[in-house]
């Protein structure tokens, strides 16, 4: 752990958090677990890699989430306030922070940058970044939350995936330098949790607007994979605005809401089987 990705240090952590940094590991957010679940961490902290080689990604259909120097694998640990069942809107709420940054930190139009259920972030049509958020319980019965984020900036891997490609902030024109976006994306994501955790009390009706404003896929016909047997068509047509389920028309004509699965596009689904 003597490492200094993006030459960060404790000063750059925003107020009342701990940096722990490393040159290499397999996953920043196993980490972050397995330090909470062990009394290690008592503070906000997060960790941070130049090269992460046994990420996780969300759900079954998900893939390895490797990371190499240059692009952001990082993990915050954070103690909310607010009522453990609201802790799922904060996947929305680290979409805005990411899409918020790609705008007025890195420069792309707004209309480039889009948010895909529940948990990814595309710019000019691929997947530059991905969410996971986990919980983990200290000893004592603290509950923490883990929010691991992963952002391409200066490679983009391969997908297997029949519906988008990976891009990189690179090649797609960020010209600003690595560090800048990865001190500007911590201190957005200290801030916004504690703005959550401020209003916890008024609705998140708001927040779920919010992302559904830069929602991929909005108005078109999708396909969402709930597991591995099962999976519903139809047309996306927003958010629930009580807690963030996708809201679906299927082809019958009936409302259908999904609190997890894996989305893509109805024809690309359609190609892949």
């Amino acid at each position: 752990m003597t490492a200094d990705p993006f030459s960060l240090t404790t000063a750059d952590m925003p107020p009342l958090w701990e940096g722990r940094f490393y040159d290499r590991i397999g996953s920043t957010s196993d980490e972050a677990l397995a330090q909470v679940r062990a009394g290690a961490i008592t503070q906000p902290t997060l960790f941070l890699t130049d090269e992460q080689t046994a990420g996780r990604g969300r759900g079954r259909a998900a893939g390895s989430w490797t990371s190499t120097a240059g692009n952001l694998a990082v993990s915050f640990v954070y103690f909310p306030t607010s009522p453990v069942r609201d802790w799922p809107a904060l996947s929305y709420v680290a979409g805005l922070v990411l899409a918020r940054a790609l705008e007025e930190d890195c420069g792309f139009p707004a209309d480039q940058i889009r948010l895909k259920w529940p948990n990814d972030v595309f710019v000019a049509g691929g997947k530059v970044a991905g969410l996971l958020l986990e919980t983990a319980t200290a000893p004592g019965g603290r509950q923490a939350l883990v929010l691991g984020m992963g952002l391409n900036i200066e490679a983009a891997p391969a997908l297997d995936r029949p519906d988008y490609v990976a891009r990189d902030l690179r090649a797609l024109g960020y010209g600003g330098t690595g560090r800048d976006l990865v001190v500007s994306l911590i201190r957005r994501w200290a801030e916004a949790v504690e703005l959550f955790d401020r209003n916890q009390a008024g609705p998140r009706k708001q927040l779920f607007r919010d992302w559904q404003a830069h929602a991929l896929y909005l108005n078109e016909e999708i396909t969402v994979r709930i597991d591995q047997d099962r999976e519903e068509r139809g047309t996306f047509i927003g958010l629930d605005e009580s807690n963030g389920a996708l809201k679906l028309v299927t082809t019958s004509g009936q409302l259908r809401t999904v609190l997890a699965g894996d989305v893509m596009l109805a024809a690309a689904s359609a190609g892949k089987s």
